[in-house]
């Protein structure tokens, strides 16, 4: 059975949302807040400036992330542009190991508590400490906009990017041809 068929296309042919959205390059980031039960930390993609004056960024955190009560209950959160040097470090912590398999990645990677609390990555591209601003729930996510109270100093790398449902250097992107008909 061929599926589907509109104007020649069949469903099988038509990639899904899913698909589509993989295909959306974004940065890759090192996102952690310290409470009194520890470090918690989670690695997200699509940060975004939300405002320029004050600085906000954006993010979108799942619901089920322990880091999203300690952020929104009003702890000061780090977000580390990660850099290719991260690569391994990005595997690590996206991998199903343990906690504490995940916090041992980190500090081999040499990520050191800030002033604020929060884990950082001294040699991450940049980092920037936020509070929490704003969180709108959208379905199982919530919109994080946090105000950014600082950031530091910038470090030279290549970006590490989320391409394709992968963690890519810039090089490792397949570079097509665009034609306009």
């Amino acid at each position: 059975m061929s599926g589907h068929r509109t104007a020649g296309v069949t469903q099988r042919d038509v990639p899904s949302l899913y698909d589509s959205f993989a295909l959306y390059g974004s940065g890759v980031t090192l996102v952690s807040v310290r409470d009194d039960a520890g470090d918690r930390f989670f690695i997200a993609a699509s940060v975004l400036t939300a405002s320029v004056d004050p600085f906000t960024i954006a993010l979108s955190v799942g619901g089920n992330r322990d880091a999203l009560p300690v952020i929104t209950g009003g702890a000061t959160w780090a977000v580390s542009v990660l850099g290719t040097q991260h690569l391994p470090l990005v595997r690590a912590l996206t991998t199903r190991t343990s906690p504490a398999e995940r916090l041992d990645a980190l500090a081999a990677t040499g990520a050191e508590s800030s002033p604020e609390g929060p884990l950082w990555l001294p040699d991450a591209l940049v980092t920037l400490w936020a509070r929490a601003h704003t969180v709108l729930p959208v379905h199982d996510q919530f919109l994080l906009v946090g105000e950014v109270t600082r950031g530091s100093v910038h470090q030279h790398s290549t970006p590490l990017l989320r391409w394709n449902r992968d963690f890519r250097t810039t090089t490792a992107v397949p570079a097509t041809r665009a034609s306009v008909a």
